[in-house]
């Protein structure tokens, strides 16, 4: 009989460390599965925004990325001679935080950084800086491409015919700068609806319904240069 209850005991105690084993086992199976998390967007340094660079051979530096997950990020690295980044003149990835380029002299430059982790989980690209390289000398620098700010491409509007137009724009030089404003429905054959203000906001009139509406901006400074900006697009659709 005491044979009996020592065998039905230790069966108790087996079952019992085995179904404590599945439980850790089960645990394990779940330790450290947190959610990936999305690195943060790297914050630019050199060359700052509106930089006139004394020389064309820089040291591009950006500010480390950080990842809540704890794994680590690589960096994706470009340069473009417009601020839409469809002329791309430098694409590489990084793991290190700066990068030594050669660049044309005297020409306006766009760079941008986005991170990315080990789990393929990017961030957002870092707000672009824009900088001249070492200048021609006795040349003026070309104002830097007009940026929208609103709206922005691709924007839907509903129940609103009125659209505020704005964009912002500097020089290198600091020459003051004047805008011209083209605005309508077809791309290829705008309508000049502002000529040499001053202002960096233009109120527009978008009255027909279901219509895409494109508009474009050209600075230019006080001895002569400009630049166009990318031709933008909205779209109303009720009103």
């Amino acid at each position: 009989m005491k044979k009996l209850l020592y065998i039905l005991v230790f069966s108790t105690l087996s079952i019992s460390c085995s179904s404590g084993s599945s439980d850790d086992a089960g645990d394990g199976g779940n330790k450290g599965s947190g959610t990936d998390s999305t690195p943060t967007v790297p914050q630019l340094v050199f060359p700052s925004e509106d930089q006139l660079c004394i020389d064309n051979t820089l040291n591009f530096t950006w500010n480390a990325s950080t990842n809540e997950d704890g794994s680590s990020v690589i960096y994706t690295f470009e340069i473009a001679t417009d601020n839409q980044f469809s002329n791309i003149v430098t694409s590489e990835v990084q793991t290190s935080l700066s990068k030594i380029v050669t660049l044309d002299k005297g020409v306006a430059y766009y760079w941008r950084v986005k991170a990315k982790s080990t789990k393929k989980i990017e961030s957002a690209y870092s707000p672009f800086s824009q900088f001249y390289t070492e200048e021609v000398p006795n040349t003026n620098n070309l104002p830097f491409s007009p940026a929208n700010t609103t709206p922005f491409v691709g924007q839907n509007f509903n129940n609103v015919s009125t659209i505020n137009l704005e964009w912002t724009a500097s020089d290198v030089d600091e020459d003051p700068l004047k805008f011209n404003v083209y605005f309508g429905k077809d791309k290829n054959a705008l309508t000049l609806v502002a000529e040499n203000i001053s202002n960096t906001s233009l109120d527009v009139t978008a009255d027909t319904a279901n219509t895409k509406y494109y508009w474009k901006v050209i600075s230019k400074d006080d001895k002569g240069a400009q630049t166009s900006s990318p031709t933008w697009e909205f779209k109303v659709n009720n009103l």
